[in-house]
């Protein structure tokens, strides 16, 4: 019966180009502007490398510092001594992290170059809670760290462009004004990894300014955001409170000034969503504004599709009442109509599918951001799939489901005289 519907489906193609053209076209733009959007949230939330464990990961990428008795607030990053007194010390996650970034030149011992380059300061944590693919060498270590030693990680394209080449472990480099010794190369990095992402990763110890005491607001402000890498995502609740009593402890010893993290630590499906440290946004208003906005996607093409196949149906009038006359039910033909118009629908997802990641390529610069590589990890997820075939029946369904209904519940003597 399947083959035979196919076989029907084929032929109704062949007998009505234009009108199986419109109908596979209305199809994949529908799917293929739908994608594009659930691509976009999956890139942003996805695990892929480096930024493998982020359904294990917590992110708090600010604090807000008050004055104690007074109404003034400053949010900012945290300073290395915020780190290490709430963070370094919690016993819950496998492993913290915590990061500073800058653009600067990266030059050769004797020969001044001014190309900017992206740089992580960070902790050994940062090896753990990312998986970088290294092409030679390993990263900075405890002892490194500990010391304050200038070495680096840089990424394979800054190798290509600093040195000539991407065996670059053990030469040197000048980075704000001080010499560093590369440790290792790894794989470029994806900006869709957003905090993964840099081309030259050294210890933030090894920058005076970042670990040295501030004098405002006791020692509180500075340029640090961090990560939390916990064993398993039911320790997420253990975190936030081990966190708390943290900052409870710490402020306990400040005399004027106490730190607080707001709505942190977040999830990156809540940045996905639109969250912050500074802002919340309720799942429920994003799910209601984003599926009101898909269904606004699928229901302008399904409508102008519902007329398509309500004229490609009415000229099947004789042919569906003869099949009537000879005992066919109206479910028999309903269920024929569908499975027929289902294979024109499937093959609009398909080319929905192709388009989505097309349009993905060409609008990357906007829609994600400049020089994004996009990898296979990334798109081709099981997830990506069933949402896709999940609108390819819902779509199947409203555009051939109501017309074919009438015309099945019509009676024989009404379809034959073409009434």
């Amino acid at each position: 019966m399947y083959k035979q519907y196919f076989k029907l489906a084929l032929q109704s193609i062949r007998e009505n180009p234009l009108v199986s053209s419109i109908s596979i076209a209305g199809t994949a733009l529908s799917i293929a502007m739908i994608m594009v959007i659930i691509l976009l949230f999956q890139i942003k939330t996805a695990n892929y490398a480096p930024e493998t464990k982020r359904d294990r990961m917590l992110y708090v990428h600010g604090a807000q510092v008050e004055a104690k008795g007074e109404q003034s607030r400053n949010r900012s990053g945290m300073s290395s001594e915020v780190v290490r007194e709430c963070f370094y010390s919690l016993e819950t996650p496998e492993a913290v992290t915590a990061f500073a970034g800058e653009n600067k030149p990266v030059s050769l011992p004797g020969k001044r170059l001014y190309n900017n380059y992206q740089i992580k300061y960070t902790d050994p944590g940062f090896w753990t809670v990312f998986e970088f693919k290294f092409i030679s060498g390993k990263p900075f270590d405890q002892a490194d760290f500990t010391s304050g030693i200038c070495a680096a990680v840089i990424s394979e394209k800054l190798a290509r462009e600093v040195f000539g080449t991407i065996d670059a472990t053990g030469k040197t480099c000048i980075l704000n004004f001080t010499e560093y010794t590369i440790k290792g190369v790894v794989k470029n990095v994806t900006k869709a990894a957003t905090d993964a992402y840099a081309e030259m990763w050294v210890p933030y110890t090894s920058k005076s300014s970042l670990t040295q005491i501030n004098n405002y607001a006791e020692n509180m402000t500075g340029n640090f955001a961090t990560q939390i890498l916990a064993k398993k995502q039911s320790d997420f609740k253990s975190i936030e409170e081990e966190l708390l009593k943290r900052t409870i402890s710490y402020n306990a010893g400040k005399k004027d000034f106490t730190i607080s993290f707001m709505h942190n630590p977040i999830r990156k499906i809540d940045i996905a969503m639109g969250s912050n440290w500074n802002n919340k946004i309720p799942a429920s208003e994003y799910i209601i504004d984003t599926g009101a906005f898909l269904l606004f996607l699928l229901l302008v093409p399904t409508l102008n599709l519902t007329g398509v196949i309500q004229s490609s149906i009415q000229k099947r009038q004789e042919e569906i009442g003869v099949r009537k006359s000879f005992g066919a039910t109206s479910g028999n033909i309903l269920y024929q109509i569908l499975c027929e118009n289902l294979v024109l629908t499937l093959i609009g997802a398909v080319l929905g599918l192709l388009l989505s990641i097309l349009f993905l390529w060409i609008c990357k610069s906007f829609l994600l951001s400049e020089q994004t590589e996009l990898t296979s990890e990334m798109l081709l997820k099981p997830v990506f799939f069933i949402v896709a075939l999940a609108f390819t029946f819902l779509l199947n369904i409203l555009c051939s489901g109501i017309p074919a209904s009438q015309m099945s519940r019509k009676k024989i003597i009404d379809v034959l005289i073409n009434k």
